[in-house]
Order: structure tokens, then C-alpha cells, then sequence
């Protein structure tokens, strides 16, 4: 069934999703009948002690793993039922994604760095580079935009994460441990950023933390613990 809130159709959409592994002969349920609905504009913080399933819920409802059972839906196109070329187009354009250890391109610039998900995408380098310039810009980095990662602070690089994040304008972002890497100082730097982005830009934000004082950014809380979601709240 669709759910709808105040009319609108969720953006993502699980339904009696199970995901498990087999991990030296044993089978561990990672996922346990996940039911959740993620709506425009909505900023979901995801939390649950290290095992609960955090990491893996964003994986699948990415589309970046198949479920062992259910479904999941990106505005209303049901995955399983897409090519893999099709999910990677879908994906690419409406999901942004913020990574706890940055995954930048080493030997790349900031400026390449945020420019490189339009390259795959196949803009043109006239396009591609004011867009690459205008997000630093937004996040308050142009200046450093020739620099590489290995010149750039822990907050500077996932602000430049963030940035490239953006390069499609997507409409979900999907942060996963964005602070966990970070000082609590510059942590919050982050969090605030990403609040801008839902706020301002009107960016649908999902973001998994194991961190209580990051909560306060967010709309609504979303708890797990052993595969299932024990709580889901309005904050």
C-alpha cells in the first residue's frame, strides 16, 4: 500500500524489507520487516547502537543492495523491478550521498572532486565547472577549491563531500556517520550545514548517527536495534 501524508507520496518507500547475511555459515537478519515512508522536505536522523542495521537500511533503500525480501521504491518506481543501468540513472539523480571517511578522489582538486559526479553523468566541462564553483561556494570553499585532499582539514573535506553531494541537485541526501569522523566542534559545523540544506534548499535529508548531540539538527528520529526499527518519532 501507498502511504500518503498531507497528500503527497513519499519519496522513498520500504515495505516488509528483510536483508541478511551469511557470515561463516551463519545467517544474520541485518533487516527484520522495515516499514518506512521518507517524505520531501522531511530531516530523518537514523540511530541505533553499531550492528542495529543503520548502515545497511541506507544501503537498501539506496538501491546500492537488493533486499532478501520486500520492497523498496524511489519516487513510486519499485527498484526490483528496474535494469541496472535504469537504478544507476535513478539513482545518480535523485539521491545525493555523504560518506563518514569523505571518499574523495585522492589525486583530485576540491573543485575536481565535486565536479567528477557531473562528469559521470556526461555534462560538459562549461557546465560542469561553474556548478562545481557555486556549491564550494555554498559550503564556504571556493577558496580552497585547487587544493587536494591531503591539504585539506577532516571539515573541509566533508564540506567539499557535501558539496559534490549536491552536483546533480538531487532531492534526497543520504549522510552516514557524517561527524563520526570529526571533533564534536566541527561536527556540528556539519550538521548545521546539512540543516541549511533541508531548511534553505528544501534537500530531503536521511542521516545515520550514533551521536545523541548531533539530534538536534534533525525533524525526526528513527531508532534501531537488531535489525528493527523500535521507534520512530517526530522530534
Amino acid at each position: 500500500m501507498i502511504l500518503v501524508t498531507e497528500g503527497k507520496l513519499p519519496i522513498i518507500e520500504l515495505e516488509g524489507v528483510n536483508q541478511r547475511y551469511t557470515l561463516g555459515g551463519h545467517t544474520i537478519d541485518a533487516l527484520n520487516n522495515i516499514n518506512l515512508s521518507i517524505f520531501k522536505e522531511e530531516f530523518i536522523m537514523v540511530m541505533g547502537p553499531s550492528g542495529s542495521g543503520k548502515s545497511t537500511l541506507i544501503n537498501v533503500m539506496a538501491g546500492l543492495e537488493r533486499p532478501a525480501a520486500g520492497t523498496v521504491r524511489i519516487n513510486q518506481e519499485e527498484l526490483s523491478t528496474l535494469s541496472d543501468r535504469d537504478l544507476c540513472q535513478l539513482r545518480r539523480h535523485t539521491l545525493g550521498f555523504v560518506f563518514q571517511f569523505f571518499n574523495l578522489h585522492p589525486v583530485l582538486n576540491a573543485l575536481e572532486n565535486v565536479e567528477l559526479p557531473m562528469l559521470i553523468s556526461g555534462l560538459k566541462r562549461k557546465y560542469r565547472e561553474p556548478r562545481a564553483l557555486e556549491l564550494l561556494r555554498l559550503v564556504n570553499l571556493e577558496n580552497r577549491k585547487n587544493h587536494q585532499p591531503h591539504e585539506l582539514s577532516g571539515g573541509e573535506k566533508q564540506r567539499v563531500g557535501i558539496a559534490r553531494s549536491l552536483a546533480n541537485d538531487p532531492e534526497v541526501i543520504l549522510a552516514d556517520e557524517p561527524t563520526g569522523d570529526l571533533d564534536s566542534a566541527i561536527g556540528n559545523e556539519i550538521m548545521t550545514l546539512l540543516r541549511s540544506l533541508n531548511q534553505t534548499h528544501k534537500k530531503t535529508i536521511v542521516c545515520v548517527t550514533h551521536d545523541e548531540e548531533m539530534l538536534k539538527a534533525g525533524m525526526r528520529l528513527i531508532k534501531m536495534e537488531d535489525g528493527y526499527i523500535i521507534s520512530d518519532s517526530y522530534l
